[in-house]
């Protein structure tokens, strides 16, 4: 269900072209994607505590890497959480493909809406249980955070919980993020590490802190998963 005061449309007026290629092309690379993690195994780590937050009646921010973005769709899909996309063509088609995975992305831009995105994400997150954030997107570099989770995070009170995920077997792309594409029968992998807590508002150089811990807890994370499958980072 999405909740009718936050935002999923794009104010942009795409060419015929993209409009095509949104039209056909999204649900195209959506099933695609599905159809390549629906046979691989998936191993979770550490769900219980995120389970047994979400229970519990606690919102969270769940922050991830850009890269993982379609693992993180399918781990979570058809549970209306939510996500941040931007206005443009790319965000398009990146809101389009995880609605189909049965998420919603409010959207922005950290260029061009940045204000409205983070108001969407605090509005966003008081009404659905967990909200994701691709802490490096929407252009990277890549696994560097950005600084939105942690404003966001302060403002609230609102925990964070970092999530890595990793495919025992992939492809990637030659893009900024190097997006993971699972291949056929392999493993997909997560693990949501320990609710980080957010220092009080007033804190002198809370929002570094935040950030730069999170960024760190996450990078852990992502570091356990590729020694354990022989990856480089």
């Amino acid at each position: 269900m999405s909740p009718p005061e936050l935002s999923y449309d794009s104010p942009e007026t795409f060419t015929f072209r993209q409009r095509m290629l949104l039209t056909l092309g999204c649900p195209l690379l959506a099933g695609a994607y599905k159809a390549l993690c629906v046979t691989c195994r998936q191993e979770r780590r550490g769900e219980e505590l995120f389970q047994r937050s979400l229970a519990s009646g606690q919102h969270v921010f769940v922050a991830f890497w850009h890269e993982t973005l379609g693992l993180a769709a399918w781990l979570h899909r058809n549970t209306g959480f939510h996500t941040l996309t931007s206005y443009s063509f790319d965000g398009e088609v990146a809101a389009r493909v995880v609605r189909s995975f049965g998420l919603y992305a409010v959207r922005g831009s950290s260029s061009r809406g940045g204000y409205e995105a983070l108001r969407q994400m605090q509005r966003a997150v008081d009404k659905v249980p967990a909200v994701g954030f691709t802490l490096d997107g929407p252009t990277g570099p890549r696994r560097v955070a950005k600084p939105g989770a942690a404003i966001l995070a302060i403002r609230t009170g609102v925990p964070i919980v970092p999530l890595a995920l990793a495919a025992s077997s992939c492809w990637r792309l030659h893009s900024w993020d190097q997006l993971i594409i699972p291949k056929p029968f392999g493993r997909i992998l997560s693990i949501y590490g320990d609710p980080i807590l957010p220092p009080p508002k007033g804190a002198p150089k809370a929002i570094e802190q935040l950030r730069s811990e999170v960024e760190r807890a996450l990078n852990r994370l992502h570091a356990s998963l590729e020694e354990e499958l022989g990856q480089e980072s």
